[in-house]
C-alpha cells in the first residue's frame, strides 16, 4: 500500500505486499490449503480484498502459524483501513519468521501510516539488516526520518537507496526536497532534473523544479514549470480550481481583450502577483480583477482602470477569456529588468491620517512594525517563525517604538511582548487588510518573517526587512539581499545551526542603529474613495442554471473546450451559470448503495446533510443541466452521484433536469439491454425532461431501454468554431505526428509505438507526445509518457500545452494524430488532420466514428497493432485529403451539437 504524501513535501513511501520469502521453520501447508492460499494471492494481486481475506482466514483456521498468510492478511487489513488489525497480524508473522525482511518492511509501512515514525524507522532498519540491498526500505526509511525531522539521516538513507537503484524516483525527489530546504538550490535542481529524465510528466517534480529555478532567478524556465501547479496533488488540495466559464488567455491575445484575472493561493501570493496588474491593464481593453474579499477596497483604489470583484462573485458576461494571477509572471516577468519593484498599492487617505495621529502618540522614535510568525501549515510555520525570546536584542533598543503587526496574535504572546511592543487592539490585522495597509504605510520600517505583511509592505513601498530561513520559499532569489519583487525589501538569511536566528537578530540590531527612514508617502496614499460601478452587464434578473459535472478543469484540454462551449451556450440563452466541477462529483458523500435506496428518505436526509451547499444550489436553480461526458457508465461514485442528483432534483425538488453531451453505457462496455444497472439508469432517465446523446451506439442502447432521447454530438466542435485563429492551418518547418495516451492502453503499447516512431523518424517526421490540461492532468497521460520515456527517451518531443488553443493548434498543424482519446479524435476531424484512434473503455469511439463516417480510422490494439498502424499511417500521409471530414458532414455535426440546447427554456439575450 502506498503511503500518501504528507505535509513535509515528502514523496510517498510504498510497500511490496506480494514479495515472498522463505518461511523457515513455519508450518508447511497441505496441498488443499496451498490451493486456497494461491487463490487468495490471485485475488490479492488485483486488489479484491474482500475475496482474498476469507481465503487467508480459511488457511489460518487450519494452519494458524502460517506466517505468509498472517502477513498478507495483515496487508489486506491495512488496505481496508484496519491498521490495528494489520499491526497485530504482521507482528505475529514476524514472531514466527523473524528473518523475513519483507515482513519488517510492511510492518514499518503500517506503523508509518499510523503516524508512529520512530517505530517505523526501527522496522525499516531491521529489514535493511536482513536485506542490505533493500531499495524500498531505504526509501521508506528516508521518508520516516524526514517526517520525524531527522533530515541528515534521511539524506543518507536516500543516497543509499540510489546506490541500489540510481533511477529511484522517490529517493531523487525527496533528496532534492532536502537540498532545497537546506538552501542548496543547485543540488536540488540536479536531483529534480535527474528524476524528470525518468518521469517527465510528474507534476510534483515539475513544480519542485520550478521552485529551484525561481530561487536561481531563471525566470523563463521557472514560470513554464510553475504552470504544473494545477496538476500537483498537494497544491490542488489547498487550491481547488474553480470554473470561470472562460477559455485561457493566449499570451499574444491580451491586447484589446476583455479579461478576467482569477485569484489563487494565499493573501501574500495575491498581493505579490498583483504587481503584474498594471502591465495587463495597460494592454487589455478591460480587466476584471478577482481577489480575496479583504483586498477589494485596496485593489479598487490601487487599480482604478480595472473592475475589482471579490472571489466567488464573478460573472463572465462580456468577457473574452481569463488568466490565473499566478500565470501573469509567465507573460510579464521573464527577466530581472521586467520586475521594477516599484510600489503599486495605495491606502485610504482618511485611514492613513487616523493612523498617523495614533502613531504620533508614541513620540518621535523610529516606528517599526514586527511579525514573528508565518505560514499556515505546521511544518512551514516551524521553519519560518522566530521565537519571541530571540527578538530581545531588538526590543532592547530604547530609540525605537515597536508595533505589533502579527495576525493571529495570542494573548500569551501579547503578555510576553509586555510594554516593549505596542499592540493596537482596535485593528483586526487578519480581516481588516485596508486598515492594516494604512497603518503599515505610516511606519518607518517593517521587520517580519516571510508572511503576508512582507508583501503588503513591499507593495506599498515601505522599507521591509525580511527574515528568511536557511531554505526559503521559491520567491526569494539565492545570493541576494534584495528582492526583484519589491525595491523596498532587504533580505536577512538564517545560515543554519542553533545560533542562526541569534546571529540574524544581532545583525538587525546593528543595522537598526544606523537606519534612516525615507517616507515617500505620496506613493502610498490615494484620494480615491468611491468604488466604481461595474462595467459588465448585470445578471441580477437572469434565470439560474446549475451546471453539473463541469469539466473545464479536468483531464485534458478537450474536456475543457467541451464544457466551455456549454457555458457559452447557457450564457447565450440568458442563464446565470453556477458550475459544479467534476472533481466535486468525485467526492460526493452519502450516496445510495443500492437502487432501492434512491427512494429512501433516510438516505436523502443523509445526502442533504453531507452535501448542503450542492442541494441548496439545486433547490434555488431554475434548471439543472448535467454534462454527461464519458461519466455515465457503470456503477462508480461519479455515475451514481450524477444519477442520484438528477433523480432527487426531479422527484424531490421538482426541477427541470437535462442530461446533455454524453455517452451512456450502464453496464460498462456491455451494450446489452439487460442487467441491474440498466434498470437503474432506465428508471432515472425516464424521469428527466431532456436527454441528448452524443453518439449513436449510446442512442440505440437508451432507445432499447424505452428512454426518450435525441441524437446530438459532442460540444467540442462548437468551441473550435468559436476560435477564429484556428480556421487556417499553419505550415510547419518539419512535419510531425502527434501521439497521445488512452485510458484503455497498457504498458505493452509502448513497444510497438516506439518502433512506429523510429520508422517515422527515419523518413523525416518528428514525433510529439501531446499532453496538457487546465487542471488534474490525466493520470494515464502521465504513465504513458513515462512508458515512452523508458522505451524511447530522446526520440520524441514532449509537448505540454498550457491553453485550449495551444492544444488545438498542436493537433491542427500535425500531419497525423494517433490517439486513444475521444476528444482528440474529434479535434483532429474538425481541424482537418487525419487521425487514427484505438478503442476506449466503452464503445463510444465506435459511435463517434459512425457519426464522423470514418469507420476505417479505428485501430485495434491487438497483435497486429504495429502492422496495421504502419499501413493506416502510410495511407493517410500519402493522401491526407481522403481522410478528413467533408464540409457537409461538418455542418451536419455542428447542427447535431446544437441539439444539446434545443430544450433550454430561456429566450436569447
Amino acid at each position: 500500500m502506498a503511503k500518501k504524501k504528507n505535509n513535509s513535501g515528502v514523496s510517498g513511501a510504498h510497500s511490496r505486499p506480494l514479495k515472498r520469502s522463505a518461511v523457515g521453520a513455519a508450518q508447511v501447508l497441505s496441498t488443499s490449503a496451498q490451493s486456497v492460499f494461491q487463490q487468495a494471492l490471485e485475488y490479492h494481486k488485483v486488489a479484491q480484498w474482500h475475496l482474498a481475506a476469507p481465503l487467508y482466514e480459511r488457511v489460518l483456521a487450519q494452519f494458524p502459524k502460517h506466517p505468509d498468510s498472517l502477513h498478507l492478511l495483515g496487508l489486506v487489513a491495512q488496505a481496508l483501513n484496519k491498521s490495528d488489525q494489520a499491526c497485530s497480524l504482521i507482528s505475529q508473522a514476524i514472531g514466527l519468521s523473524p528473518k523475513v525482511a519483507a515482513y519488517h518492511f510492511n510492518y514499518g509501512v503500517v506503523l508509518q501510516g499510523q503516524g508512529d515514525d520512530l517505530a517505523a524507522i526501527a522496522a525499516y532498519r531491521q529489514a535493511i539488516r536482513l536485506k542490505p540491498d533493500y531499495q524500498q526500505a531505504y526509501e521508506n526509511l528516508g521518508v520516516a526520518l524526514q517526517d520525524s525531522g531527522s533530515d541528515d539521516a534521511a539524506l543518507q538513507a536516500y543516497e543509499q537507496a540510489l546506490e541500489q537503484n540510481p533511477l529511484s524516483l522517490i529517493a531523487l525527489k525527496n533528496l532534492g526536497t532536502l537540498h532545497f530546504k537546506a538552501g542548496h538550490t543547485s543540488l536540488s535542481l540536479r536531483c529534480f532534473e535527474q528524476a524528470l529524465d525518468i518521469a517527465p510528466a510528474d507534476a510534483e517534480l515539475r513544480l519542485k523544479r520550478s521552485g529551484s529555478l525561481l530561487r536561481l532567478g531563471q525566470w523563463q524556465r521557472a514560470w513554464r514549470e510553475y504552470r504544473w501547479r494545477f496538476s500537483e496533488k498537494s497544491f490542488l488540495a489547498n487550491n481547488p480550481p474553480r470554473s470561470t466559464g472562460l477559455p485561457h488567455t493566449e499570451p499574444e491575445c491580451i491586447a484589446g481583450r476583455r479579461l478576467l484575472i482569477s485569484s489563487e493561493q494565499g493573501l501574500g501570493d495575491e498581493i505579490m502577483f498583483a504587481s503584474c496588474f498594471d502591465d495587463v491593464i495597460a494592454s487589455a481593453e478591460h480587466c476584471v480583477l478577482e481577489c480575496d474579499p479583504r483586498l477589494v477596497a485596496l485593489y479598487t483604489r490601487s487599480f482604478p482602470a480595472a473592475e475589482v470583484r471579490a472571489k466567488h462573485s464573478i460573472n463572465p458576461f462580456g468577457l473574452d477569456s481569463f488568466v490565473p494571477a499566478g500565470d501573469l509572471p509567465m507573460h510579464f516577468r521573464q527577466q530581472d529588468e521586467d520586475f521594477g519593484g516599484r510600489p503599486y498599492l495605495k491606502v485610504d487617505a482618511d485611514k492613513q491620517a487616523r493612523w498617523q495621529t495614533q502613531l504620533q502618540q508614541l513620540g518621535s522614535k523610529l516606528k517599526v512594525g514586527i511579525c514573528w510568525r508565518g505560514g499556515t501549515e505546521a511544518r512551514v510555520m516551524k521553519e519560518r517563525s522566530i521565537a519571541l525570546k530571540s527578538w530581545r536584542p531588538l526590543f532592547a533598543k530604547a530609540d525605537v517604538s515597536f508595533v505589533n503587526l502579527q495576525y493571529g496574535c495570542e494573548s500569551a504572546e501579547i503578555d510576553q511582548l509586555g510594554d516593549k511592543v505596542h499592540t493596537f487592539s482596535d485593528l483586526d490585522v487578519f480581516n481588516d487588510i485596508d486598515g492594516l495597509a494604512a497603518l503599515v504605510a505610516n511606519l518607518d520600517l517593517v521587520i517580519s518573517v516571510d508572511n503576508t505583511t512582507v508583501h503588503l509592505a513591499g507593495a506599498l513601498g515601505v522599507p521591509v526587512w525580511v527574515l528568511l530561513p536557511r531554505g526559503p520559499d521559491r520567491r526569494w532569489v539565492d545570493d541576494r539581499d534584495d528582492s526583484p519583487w519589491y525595491s523596498s525589501a532587504r533580505l536577512f538569511r538564517n545560515s543554519g545551526g542553533k545560533d542562526g536566528w541569534r546571529d540574524v537578530m544581532a545583525k538587525l540590531a546593528a543595522e537598526l542603529s544606523s537606519f534612516k527612514p525615507a517616507r515617500p508617502a505620496e506613493a502610498r496614499i490615494s484620494d480615491i474613495s468611491d468604488i466604481p460601478e461595474p462595467m459588465l452587464p448585470s445578471t441580477a434578473d437572469a434565470k439560474t442554471c446549475v451546471f453539473l459535472n463541469d469539466t473545464s478543469n479536468w483531464y485534458h484540454w478537450g474536456c475543457s473546450g467541451t464544457s466551455l462551449s456549454i457555458h457559452r451556450a447557457l450564457r447565450g440563452r440568458g442563464y446565470d451559470v453556477q458550475a459544479l466541477p467534476i472533481a466535486l462529483t468525485q467526492s460526493l458523500a452519502g450516496l445510495p448503495t443500492s437502487p432501492e435506496e434512491f427512494d429512501s428518505d433516510e438516505v436523502y436526509a443523509a445526502f442533504t446533510s453531507k452535501n448542503t451547499s450542492l442541494v441548496s444550489q439545486v433547490s434555488a436553480a431554475d434548471i439543472v443541466v448535467i454534462n454527461g461526458e464519458g461519466s455515465l457508465h457503470g456503477g462508480g461514485i461519479v455515475p451514481i452521484g450524477l444519477l442520484y442528483i438528477a433523480f432527487v432534483a426531479k422527484t424531490r425538488l421538482a426541477k427541470t433536469v437535462q442530461i446533455i453531451n454524453h455517452s451512456c453505457y450502464p453496464q460498462g462496455s456491455d451494450t446489452s439491454s439487460d442487467g441491474p444497472l440498466n434498470r437503474l439508469y432506465q428508471r432515472v432517465y425516464q424521469q428527466l425532461d431532456f436527454i441528448a446523446v452524443r453518439e449513436p451506439v449510446s442512442l440505440r442502447l437508451l432507445q432499447s431501454l424505452d428512454i426518450p432521447c435525441v441524437q446530438s454530438f459532442d460540444c467540442l466542435p462548437l468551441f473550435i468554431d468559436s476560435l477564429q485563429a484556428l480556421q487556417s492551418k499553419r505550415v510547419s518547418d518539419k512535419p510531425y505526428i502527434v501521439l497521445t495516451g488512452s485510458v484503455a492502453w497498457g504498458e505493452a503499447i509502448a513497444e510497438p509505438l516506439t518502433q512506429f516512431l523510429q520508422q517515422r523518424l527515419a523518413v523525416g517526421y518528428s514525433i510529439k507526445l501531446l499532453i496538457g490540461a487546465s487542471a488534474f492532468l490525466a493520470a494515464d497521460d502521465v504513465v504513458f509518457v513515462q512508458w515512452m520515456q523508458r522505451k524511447a527517451a530522446g526520440q520524441f518531443e514532449l509537448c505540454v500545452t498550457d491553453t485550449e488553443q495551444a492544444w488545438l493548434e498542436c493537433i491542427a498543424n500535425a500531419a497525423l494524430l494517433v490517439s486513444g482519446r475521444f476528444h482528440h479524435s474529434i479535434a483532429a476531424a474538425f481541424l482537418e488532420t487525419p487521425f487514427i484512434v484505438t478503442a476506449s473503455n466503452t464503445p463510444k469511439v465506435a459511435g463517434l466514428l459512425e457519426l464522423l463516417e470514418m469507420p476505417t480510422a479505428l485501430l485495434q490494439a491487438d497483435q497486429e497493432f504495429l502492422n496495421n498502424l504502419t499501413l493506416m499511417t502510410d495511407q493517410r500521409l500519402a493522401q491526407p485529403g481522403q481522410f478528413i471530414l467533408s464540409t457537409e458532414r461538418r455542418q451536419t455535426l455542428i447542427a447535431l451539437a446544437g441539439n444539446n440546447f434545443t430544450c433550454l427554456n430561456a429566450t436569447l439575450s
